[in-house]
């Protein structure tokens, strides 16, 4: 247990750049000593600086790519690949933005006469690289040289009215019993709205920060949603689950 809250903490400073003894020991259910522990064990390895209440991530593991950056946390990993194992062979899915889904498109390799349409231009490389056929919303992703992408471009709205799929794998901002599903751009709005239409099965993909919080547009009830992964959440949330026959599973 302490090693892969160890593993979540490194994950945490390399999204933040910092991280709070008083909020780790909340999080994890731990003593604060225990907290300092993990920090100590961190800075020796020389991945974190600690600081009175705290630590940082130190200047030696800190990246120049970003992007990669994403990879690494061993939640969003696990919830990723308990989702990749939802896919099948010869299935057509949607693939939404956000950390999780770029995750879930580098996992998809071997899958076999996968398409995927997607509105994630950061995970398209992976999302090429592993599939056999993707649609940006707006047009099909084509590559003549393995280097460079183009599209054509249509209408998104268009487009999404005549698109139908097996399986559409989503995450969220925020997920509340009263608000529902919520998210912060509205540009996303749209693509929300249109999953349950769009969509046989909706995977939601949700870890336990996104319960009880509320973004500023809300995109659809509850009861849209067919399945939920997530690690844990809410005690009060379960009789919404099973109000609208919504399958959970779960990652430890």
């Amino acid at each position: 247990m302490a090693e892969i809250q160890i593993e979540e903490i490194k994950a945490l400073l390399s999204k933040t750049g910092k991280v709070y003894v008083n909020e780790l020991s909340e999080k994890f259910n731990v003593s604060k000593v225990s907290v300092r522990k993990y920090l100590a064990k961190l800075e020796n390895q020389g991945f974190a600086t600690r600081f009175y209440g705290g630590a940082s991530l130190a200047q030696s593991a800190r990246t120049d790519d970003p992007v990669e950056s994403l990879y690494k946390d061993p939640l969003l990993k696990a919830l990723a690949l308990k989702a990749r194992e939802q896919i099948a062979d010869g299935d057509s899915i949607f693939v939404g933005s956000g950390r999780t889904c770029c995750i879930l498109a580098r996992e998809l390799a071997g899958i076999q006469n996968l398409t995927v349409v997607t509105n994630n231009i950061t995970a398209l490389p992976d999302l090429i690289k592993n599939t056999s056929r993707v649609f940006l919303i707006g047009g099909e992703v084509t590559s003549t040289d393995s280097k460079t992408l183009f599209s054509s471009w249509e209408s998104p709205k268009l487009m999404l009215e005549n698109i139908y799929v097996n399986k559409a794998f989503t995450s969220t901002s925020g997920l509340d019993l009263k608000a529902g599903l919520t998210v912060d751009s509205i540009i996303s709005t749209y693509i929300f709205k249109h999953i349950p239409t769009m969509a046989q099965r909706w995977y939601l993909i949700a870890d336990y920060n996104k319960f009880d919080k509320i973004s500023i547009y809300s995109v659809a009830d509850l009861n849209k949603i067919d399945t939920l992964i997530c690690d844990t959440f809410p005690s009060q949330y379960i009789d919404s689950f099973k109000e609208n026959n919504i399958n959970i599973l779960t990652v430890k």
